[in-house]
């Protein structure tokens, strides 16, 4: 994983989303309209919580949609976890080191969703899969 920068913005929703799913979160993407949070591998349903009960909390005291990943230390999964919920049929590393593209074939019905309006959720998971896993790249078919 590479090093990562937080703004003070940053950490005070780690540390806030910490402590109300008493997780240890690893990242936050701060976007338009939602608030992505990378989570420890094994610790995904602990922070959306029992009956969504912290995803609730979170969502109301942020003012934003929140979405909850699970990291993995495998680049692939990692990627397959970003693109939750939707379903992926297939994902392709081309490359090695510092220039692998991540190819990631997915329903028709999925595509476009994935990709987003203006390309948002497609942008955030290239940004996260970067930061993670030095990926250069992540394109839909």
């Amino acid at each position: 994983m590479a090093d990562i920068t937080f703004s003070n913005e940053n950490m005070q929703y780690i540390n806030m989303a910490s402590r109300i799913t008493r997780t240890e979160i690893l990242d936050c993407m701060i976007t338009e309209d939602k608030l992505i949070f990378i989570v420890q591998k094994g610790q995904l349903g602990l922070a959306i919580g029992v009956k969504a009960k912290n995803l609730e909390k979170l969502r109301n005291l942020f003012k934003k949609n929140i979405k909850f990943v699970e990291y993995d230390p495998d680049k692939e999964k990692f990627i397959y976890n970003l693109c939750k919920p939707y379903r992926v049929n297939k994902i392709e590393l081309e490359g090695e080191d510092d220039s692998v593209i991540a190819k990631i074939e997915v329903n028709v019905s999925d595509k476009s969703k994935l990709i987003g309006k203006d390309g948002r959720n497609i942008d955030a998971i290239r940004q996260l899969a970067r930061r993670h896993h030095s990926i250069k790249d992540v394109q839909v078919k």
